[in-house]
């Protein structure tokens, strides 16, 4: 009898706790977004991480090995826009970093706002805020199921990196201030710095890190996965040479702070400042989940002035794999190991550098925007007569003047169309959509006609949208851009990590949007409102 209780007695109570572990929810959400990072950037440097940082994430958590960003154009603004709200630009928005405006014939940013003040420093950079995101986003949701007692902060150096993710309602943003040298905000989030952040500043950090310079964190010979330190396809900001060692004594003397985000000290900065909120604000210490969006955008200045090839490029992925360990140990130590999740991710790739794939023999080349809006308004003066049908070019996408368009009494439909013909006779071009296609048209999911559309908001878009042939840039002939919708731009890595995650890997076909909808189904909340996307399967415990 008694041996009978005591086995009744421990199958509830394991079931107990069985329930209790499957509802046990993570005390706080890290969002990592490395600001252009391939997915091949994991294997390529594989062997040279340490085994804490990215092994770490990938061997102890799940990495979707096939993810894409699902639309164009793979910028930063929209990059992080859609992580967090699990949409595309056509629902949320955030059409680039920065477009062009027919109400007023000016370019917007795309997290500009005159109505905010800076706080934290007397420069404009502060006039920021996430008025022109139209979607609301994981840390949104998460205010309103807490009612507002969840906290949510953004950390990076560019504003839109911190601002997007960290959405309307958060705490606070922080970004970097090229003129004070510090991190600041603005009045849509606070009305002063808190003060951890201004002995932060007040340390002078950056004239630290930089006084230090950058040398190769390995002896140089070792860099066996990059070209040779000195070559043809990259520039250095200021230098001669893109050589190692790198000296910033001149930045300093004349107040250049924003040198720093061309260096991998900027990550170093970027990963103290979200260590100090961490703890500084008690994230993830109470039962109510927190969230902690850190974005390191230094890979990106890096990758764009020395490419994907550069021993630069390589020794910013090896220093960032440290400055990850750090962050998932101060995690353990502060949260516990057990009481967070981390997903990783990128805003979007970046292809080769077109000459270096030239002299391989790969075909790629160089387009200039100039001769397009010269070759559109020949175009428009042979045929109707007028160049002012041209408004501007903005992301790839030609801007006409409707209200000529209406007043000359031509139809609309038919000049896109003859337009957006004449636009696939340029070298380098290789399709052309009018909006009504764009509009209109049912394509397959993977097509670049629905990433297009994907991309293309009827009310903010232009009215022709074209794409470049593959490994086509309008860029220098120097380092390197994004913004296709070719794989070395949409494939980046996603990889899940700590509570509520099994280990474990996928090749399906995945999509960058499946991130915000899949934390939203762990925490138990109601997904970001103009989500358009599935959860992520068969990775939860």
């Amino acid at each position: 009898m008694k041996r009978s209780f005591f086995c009744l007695y421990s199958i509830l109570l394991l079931g107990v706790v069985c329930v209790r572990a499957q509802n046990t929810k993570p005390k706080l959400i890290v969002g990592i977004v490395v600001d252009q990072m391939r997915n091949d950037y994991i294997y390529r440097y594989w062997d040279r991480y340490g085994n804490g940082g990215f092994k770490r994430l990938v061997n102890e958590g799940f990495h979707f090995q096939n993810a894409h960003y699902n639309y164009i154009p793979t910028y930063t603004g929209p990059g992080h826009c859609s992580i967090y709200t699990g949409a595309t630009p056509r629902v949320h928005g955030i059409i680039g970093n920065d477009w062009f405006q027919r109400e007023n014939g000016k370019f917007i940013y795309c997290a500009e706002d005159t109505s905010v003040k800076t706080i934290g420093s007397e420069s404009k950079a502060g006039l920021m805020s996430p008025k022109n995101q139209l979607s609301s986003t994981i840390g949104d949701e998460l205010k309103m199921s807490t009612q507002q007692k969840a906290k949510v902060f953004g950390i990076a150096l560019k504003d839109r990196s911190s601002i997007l993710p960290a959405g309307h309602a958060a705490n606070a943003a922080f970004w970097f201030d090229d003129k004070s040298g510090g991190f600041i905000s603005s009045t849509w989030y606070v009305q002063e710095l808190p003060g951890w952040l201004k002995n932060f500043n007040a340390k002078k950090t950056v004239k630290t890190y930089l006084e230090k310079g950058w040398t190769t964190l390995y002896p140089i010979e070792t860099y066996s996965n990059s070209i040779s330190d000195d070559n043809a396809y990259e520039a250095a900001p200021k230098k001669e040479k893109p050589v190692f060692p790198y000296d910033y004594k001149t930045f300093i003397e004349k107040n250049s702070w924003g040198i720093i985000k061309a260096t991998p000290m900027g990550n170093s900065i970027t990963k103290d400042l979200a260590l100090l909120c961490l703890r500084e604000e008690q994230l993830g210490k109470d039962e109510i989940c927190d969230l902690l969006c850190i974005s390191f955008s230094s890979p990106d200045y890096v990758g764009h002035a020395y490419g994907l090839r550069a021993v630069e490029t390589e020794d910013i992925y090896l220093r960032l794999d440290k400055e990850i360990e750090e962050i998932l140990n101060a995690l353990d130590k502060e949260v516990g190991k057990n009481n967070y999740t981390v997903f990783l991710t990128a805003d979007h790739g970046a292809a080769d550098v077109p000459k270096q794939l030239l002299d391989n023999k790969i075909p790629g080349g160089y387009i200039n925007e100039k001769t397009i809006i010269r070759e559109i308004k020949n175009f428009l003066k042979t045929n109707y007569g007028d160049t002012l049908l041209f408004s501007s070019i903005s992301n790839e996408q030609v801007y006409l003047n409707e209200t000529l368009i209406s007043k000359m009494k031509l139809n609309k439909e038919d000049l896109e169309t003859a337009l957006a013909a004449q636009l696939v006779k340029t070298p380098g071009i290789a399709e052309a959509f009018s909006s009504s296609t764009l509009m209109n048209g049912s394509f397959d999911a993977r097509d670049y006609r629905r990433l297009l559309q994907n991309g293309f908001n009827h009310k903010l878009s232009g009215n022709i949208a074209y794409i470049y042939q593959p490994a086509w840039l309008e860029h220098e002939e120097k380092g390197t851009t994004h913004g296709a919708g070719y794989n070395y731009d949409t494939h980046v890595p996603v990889v899940f990590y700590g509570n509520g995650v099994k280990k474990g890997k996928s090749q399906t076909y995945t999509t960058i949007t499946q991130i915000a909808p899949t934390i939203c189904e762990l925490l138990k909340i109601n997904q970001p409102n103009s989500t358009t996307s599935d959860p992520l399967n068969d990775f939860f415990k």
